[in-house]
């Protein structure tokens, strides 16, 4: 549900107006309207200056160095910290940098070993030159040494690398490649890498050290930083009038939170005006939906949040998504193991990931429930165990010449059918909240048609009688939602433009439904791929585990363990993925979803 909004506009006294930020920085429920695009360089680097403080506690955290308990956090601690972190980093860039070159060229030199740069000096100051050749060793002749004076220093990956020594320039013309001189020996080489890895070394100490005393000091200078520089996107976007004798803002509130701010502003005999939000004016998202949808916002947050005339559909497509997700794992055994990890963790992860270890147990939780469908344990398919129902089931299902998967295969298609006409639905309620109902009995004359169609079959089915005998009810049907369609989509265009845009409406639901409807077959066939490789783990631990005792049951334990650990991840992230491809493809098309909001924001103090 988006909660309503109310446009705020205060007119404060320009002596008052520090006073009045501070207040309502204290309260934090303003989302300040911003009427100008411009945004100075102070600004533009202040923002840049953020992103660098969030880039270094990113990386300070993925050291994963314990943290003392209980930090307190120091006034102007976290700049230090932070400025010394980023220049260690920086350090630490260049290090790299330098290493991998000097790696490099370890790798071009380490087939000359080491030699001398003064003897080479030396022999060059008497005219006596050495030159360095490489050249493959199929091309290399035995008599070279014996006819020429050269010597044959290593053989590296199929290459001879050997050197010659002339007297003066003129050299015997052989057929190889002449190298340049290396600058330094292997030794040398190796001896400054062995040195930058003791620099990288220390480095890497002190960013550990900052690391465990000092990201929360960083964070809470990030924050001030952040608290700055909105404080002064606030004074940009407030308006002087009056002389600059008197200041005015707009924001955003809440519903629930217009109260508290209405009783500080009588209380401090502030000037304001309240109105609720037009259709046309830029109002920002605030969802607030029950305890089963606020799982799913994260998910809807990953396309786009609704307008603010929009329906949210969190609650929604929550079911749908869990269902479906449950559908592709299909894993009763990996199910329960999802359920029993989310309890394990919710009490012992940070506040922020609470909400994802809810939304894992109830992934969890549908995963199970399709793997007692299937009949899918960790891999073991249990229609073929005999055990008491199953057995009785899949004798059930041979007599009617069908089996499980059959039947999930329909069933992906039931589901997919299913969403697809109920995103219909709030198509049409979508278009009559934002634009009235005269705009939504196209979309109206659609579910009717379908859901008639549906209905006069299921009757033909369950009755007994020809489809045939039903034809005066499917004429009418075809007439009616016809009309809607074709003629009165929307009643306020005339009937032969309603006419043109209808026909083309027509060819693309039709087209659209159909592709839509076959894009769920991916559920059924995501469930089996899980199913299979569960079984083909479980076939390569009984065959590959052998006959010693004891040896046999560690083996055959960690083929288990790493094979369904290998399932469970990669059928779990197509789980993941796939149907939030046909969330945020197939039902949010059919529901008319467009987006675009912009979440709310408000000026609040942080620190």
């Amino acid at each position: 549900m988006i909660i309503p909004m109310h446009k705020f506009s205060f007119l404060v006294f320009h002596k008052d107006y520090e006073a009045f930020l501070d207040d309502v920085r204290e309260l934090g429920v303003i989302h300040i309207i911003e009427k100008q695009d411009e945004v100075s360089d102070e600004i533009r680097d202040q923002y840049d200056h953020i992103r660098e403080i969030q880039w270094v506690v990113k990386q300070l955290v993925k050291r994963e160095v314990e943290t003392p308990q209980g930090q307190t956090i120091k006034p102007g601690e976290g700049r230090e910290e932070f400025e010394k972190a980023s220049e260690l980093f920086a350090k630490l860039e260049d290090k790299f940098q330098q290493l991998t070159l000097l790696q490099k060229e370890i790798s071009q030199v380490r087939p000359w070993g080491d030699f001398s740069r003064d003897t080479l000096s030396k022999l060059a100051s008497e005219d006596i030159h050495v030159k360095f050749f490489s050249t493959p060793a199929s091309r290399f002749e035995e008599n070279w040494p014996e006819d020429y004076p050269v010597e044959v220093i290593g053989t590296h990956a199929g290459q001879i690398y050997f050197i010659m020594v002339s007297k003066g320039d003129e050299a015997p013309d052989i057929d190889a490649d002449e190298v340049r001189t290396p600058e330094r020996p292997l030794s040398e080489l190796l001896h400054y890498q062995k040195e930058i890895k003791k620099e990288i070394k220390a480095i890497n100490d002190e960013l550990d050290k900052i690391a465990r005393t000092g990201i929360e000091q960083i964070k809470g200078y990030g924050y001030q930083v952040k608290e700055s520089v909105d404080y002064k996107n606030v004074v940009r976007n407030t308006g002087r009038e009056a002389d600059e004798k008197v200041m005015l803002l707009e924001g955003w509130v809440p519903d629930e939170k217009k109260d508290g701010l209405i009783t500080y502003l009588e209380k401090n005999n502030i000037l304001y005006i309240v109105q609720k939000a037009q259709e046309k004016e830029e109002v920002p998202i605030l969802l607030k939906n029950k305890k089963f949808a606020r799982k799913f916002e994260m998910l809807g947050d990953l396309y786009s949040l609704p307008k603010y005339t929009e329906l949210d559909l969190t609650p929604f497509f929550a079911p749908f998504y869990m269902l479906f997700f449950g559908f592709c794992l299909g894993d009763a055994g990996y199910g329960i193991l999802m359920g029993l990890t989310a309890i394990f963790l919710k009490k012992r992860v940070k506040k922020e990931l609470k909400q994802i270890m809810g939304l894992v147990f109830y992934l969890g939780l549908s995963t199970f429930f399709f793997g007692i469908i299937s009949g899918v344990f960790f891999g073991i398919p249990l229609f073929e165990t005999g055990l008491p129902v199953y057995s009785d089931l899949a004798a059930r299902f041979e007599q009617q010449g069908t089996d499980i998967n059959m039947l999930l295969f329909y069933l992906a298609l039931i589901l997919g059918g299913i969403q697809i006409l109920f995103g219909l639905v709030l198509k049409a309620i979508n278009e009559t909240k934002q634009f009235g109902w005269k705009h939504a009995v196209g979309t109206a004359g659609w579910i009717l048609l379908l859901t008639g169609s549906i209905s006069l079959y299921g009757i033909s089915q369950l009755t007994g009688k020809p489809f045939e005998e039903l034809n005066p009810a499917l004429y009418t049907l075809l007439g009616v939602s016809g009309v809607m369609i074709l003629l009165l989509n929307n009643l306020n265009r005339s009937i032969l433009m309603n006419f043109g845009l209808g026909l083309w409406n027509t060819y693309n639901m039709v087209t659209g439904i159909l592709g839509d409807l076959l894009s769920y077959i991916r559920l059924f066939a995501l469930g089996i791929s899980s199913a299979i490789l569960g079984f083909v783990f479980n076939s390569l631990a009984v065959s590959m585990s052998g006959n010693i005792p004891v040896l046999n049951i560690i083996i055959m334990t960690v083929i288990l363990v790493v094979g369904h650990g290998i399932n469970l991840f990669m059928s779990g992230l197509g789980a993941f993925v796939h149907p939030m491809r046909l969330t945020f493809v197939e039902f949010y098309k059919n529901a008319g979803f467009t987006g675009g909001g912009k979440q709310y924001n408000p000026f609040k103090k942080i620190t």
